[in-house]
């Protein structure tokens, strides 16, 4: 009886809330749109193994990963967001130009005070942070999961057998160049037609001949883009299409086909990321014969990878667990989570900070983190506005295949930017 009077006293004194009763750990989903390449089985073998350990860390919790059906660029993010049914955290690809658009639309929440609380600000390279920080008067919407490097790949057996190398001055390139193209093979391969590659290509161009700093000012709206160093890069462009060093063919084809030109070894020299390994494994290329280049300038020092933020880690304001999703991308930059994924066999992005004596299980990636090591230039598509973007690419193309001149190119670009 007087068991029963206790327990029942214990029932009335929690539903009254006075008396704190344990209980197991609550039962919580986060939903994570992650990676739409699961059926990769070494793909899923990085992501279950990211989903198991963080559910042993958390008890009661349960990931589930949303397949994304698309990017920031098509619109399948904001939609996803707005749905009842998005995810909690997601991971996209990213450049200021893309985040903008879901910040102007509010569809993310500031991460900024996280960077203080969880110590993120410590977590990425310090020219990363101040990048982030600049972007929207102090405040941070995004999480790099990893940069970008974009350079020249080569097939390390042809320069061997030819005795090529990369490097020197742009009259250097020029005669390298021109050696390929005596052997009977395209010199440079680029997929203009769907828009990025041909920006991957622009880029190094820009790089090569305007250099980090003048580039910096031209993608924020310092510098115009018909000043002479970035007008230099356009005639270039213009000028390596004449002398056949980039076909004008190349103007009609996608990143698939010029990928396939380079991997069946038709073309000498791909621009590309990391993200290049990949693709050229999907077409049975020999990842061991991949090398990696930066592209020569006549600027001391200025011969680096072209980069951004490459993707990003976002919490939507619709987001059903923000806490548990700023845990979770908390994990995402701890040291385990960050090694295990770069020495895995499909690790192929840089880290968003130093790694010590890293050992990639990809061979050419040492050679991708060495060139990146002391930082990259800019891509300016991943930083140009959404206004300019489209005109941008249509300009390469035009520049390719010969229907711009690089002034009337330049001044396209120019009058598509907004006024600061």
């Amino acid at each position: 009886m007087l068991r029963r009077t206790l327990m029942a006293s214990a029932v009335a004194l929690a539903a009254a809330g006075l008396l704190a009763v344990p209980t197991l750990a609550e039962a919580q989903t986060l939903t994570v749109w992650a990676t739409d390449q699961l059926a990769d089985p070494l793909v899923a073998e990085v992501w279950n193994k990211l989903k198991a350990d963080f559910e042993a860390a958390n008890p009661g919790v349960t990931v589930e990963y949303m397949p994304p059906t698309g990017t920031i660029s098509n619109g399948a993010v904001q939609a996803a967001i707005q749905s009842d049914a998005g995810p909690d955290v997601l991971l996209t690809n990213s450049g200021i130009g893309r985040v903008t658009t879901v910040v102007n639309a509010k569809l993310i929440a500031p991460l900024t005070a996280h960077y203080a609380d969880m110590g993120w600000k410590d977590k990425i390279f310090p020219w990363l942070y101040e990048i982030l920080g600049s972007q929207f008067g102090g405040e941070i919407y995004e999480v790099p999961d990893g940069i970008d490097a974009i350079g020249l790949w080569y097939h390390k057996d042809l320069f061997a057998e030819n005795g090529w190398t990369i490097g020197g001055s742009w009259a250097d390139f020029e005669a390298l160049l021109q050696k390929i193209k005596d052997k009977g093979l395209e010199p440079l391969a680029v997929g203009p037609r769907n828009n990025a590659n041909g920006g991957h290509l622009m880029g190094n161009f820009l790089q090569a001949a305007a250099g980090t700093t003048v580039m910096g000012e031209v993608v924020t709206a310092k510098k115009s883009w018909s000043d002479a160093e970035p007008l230099l890069g356009a005639q270039r462009v213009v000028d390596f299409a004449k002398k056949g060093y980039v076909s004008a063919q190349m103007a009609g084809l996608d990143l698939e086909a010029a990928t396939r030109l380079w991997t069946n070894k038709r073309a000498a020299i791909f621009f590309g990321g990391p993200w290049f390994i990949n693709n050229a494994r999907k077409n049975e290329y020999p990842i061991d014969n991949m090398g990696f280049a930066t592209i020569p300038s006549d600027l001391a020092g200025e011969s680096k990878p072209t980069g951004g933020i490459g993707w990003s880690w976002m919490i939507p304001v619709s987001s059903k667990q923000p806490e548990l999703a700023a845990k979770w991308i908390d994990y995402i930059l701890s040291d385990e989570v960050m090694r295990f994924r770069a020495e895995h066999k499909t690790g192929t992005q840089i880290s968003p900070r130093a790694m010590p004596e890293l050992k990639p299980a990809v061979p050419v990636m040492a050679e991708v983190f060495a060139a990146a090591a002391n930082g990259v230039g800019f891509n300016p598509s991943v930083y140009m506005p959404g206004a300019a973007l489209d005109t941008y690419f249509q300009v390469i193309q035009g520049l390719i295949g010969g229907q711009v001149s690089a002034e009337d190119g330049m001044a396209q670009i120019q009058a598509k930017i907004p006024a600061l």
